[in-house]
């Protein structure tokens, strides 16, 4: 497997490549057909698919670890609650000096249920649910380990709204993690190609986009997850840019329409000055001022 000091580059790779497609969808753009809308609505759906599997696949690395719920209340649930409320506090105070910037929600109690602890609809930060979905499934799989403490959070989900906001990210996780335990992942390239060509084929053929979606997201995954090559490490900034790239291109897409750009100029620099300022805000607030709970202590 390609690694250099247990760094996996493949899965490097594709992190950083399908957090940067999740951040296309959060976009300001007017384009509805095309080349432009296939872009930026259609291939994003395939990054938070490759995160499940990627997430399934790592998983199997700790699965037996005891200390499982702890660990991800740290890597998971407390960056997830740090990301949402980044957002709910400014725009309580923007709404206090006379401007809405919600469009889901309203200020009342759902801004807490629904926004902040997504009982039953995607939070205030809406790229963050799989966070949320992740967090749920590693709750389960603590009860596997006889730690009962994740029916603190799975029986009020259950109760007053959705255990899962998708449950797809559920089936991925268990693709990627059955990858790792039969070692599907060390197959030789050429009969990786040979079966996942034609299931992607047929798939997009006899089903639906929602299904061959997954076929499509686990082929691209088992390809990959075994070549040869160097990369850099993505997880810290990777994970950062996933948490704030949504609220951040909120608040400069109107500041870039000031300047009237036309559509194409005006959706690259909303990607690009996402991918900055994170960088430059995860440089400062994580490597300088060593704030790592912010992502996860990555």
């Amino acid at each position: 497997m390609a690694k250099s000091e247990g760094t996996n580059y493949p899965i490097e790779l594709m992190r950083i490549v399908g957090v940067i497609l999740i951040t296309f969808t959060h976009t300001r753009h007017n384009f509805v057909s095309g080349a432009p809308y296939f872009i930026l609505e259609v291939m994003p759906k395939y990054g938070t698919l490759l995160l499940s599997v990627i997430s399934g696949y790592l998983y199997y690395n700790y699965h037996s670890n005891p200390d499982l719920l702890n660990k991800k209340v740290k890597s998971l649930l407390i960056p997830y609650l740090i990301a949402n409320l980044a957002v709910i506090i400014p725009v309580l105070l923007i709404n206090a000096l006379g401007y809405n910037y919600l469009n889901r929600l309203t200020y009342d109690a759902t801004l807490i249920t629904n926004g902040l602890l997504s009982v039953n609809d995607v939070p205030i930060n809406p790229p963050t649910y799989f966070i949320r979905d992740l967090f749920v499934i590693f709750c389960f799989l603590a009860l596997l380990q006889k730690d009962y403490r994740g029916l603190l959070f799975i029986i009020p989900l259950a109760i007053f709204g959705q255990v899962l906001i998708r449950y797809n990210i559920a089936l991925l996780f268990l693709a990627g993690f059955l990858i790792r335990k039969f070692e599907i992942y060390a197959v030789p390239l050429w009969i990786k190609l040979a079966v996942t060509i034609p299931a992607v084929v047929l798939s997009i053929c006899f089903f639906e986009f929602d299904t061959y979606k997954f076929v499509v997201a686990i082929s691209i995954f088992l390809v990959l997850v075994n070549l040869q090559f160097n990369f850099v490490k993505t997880g810290g900034y990777t994970y950062f840019l996933h948490l704030y790239h949504s609220p951040l291109i909120v608040f400069i897409a109107p500041l870039i329409g000031l300047f009237h750009p036309n559509a194409y100029v005006y959706v690259t620099a909303q990607i690009l000055l996402a991918i900055i300022i994170c960088y430059l805000a995860y440089f400062i607030l994580v490597k300088k001022c060593n704030l790592r709970i912010i992502t996860g202590n990555r």
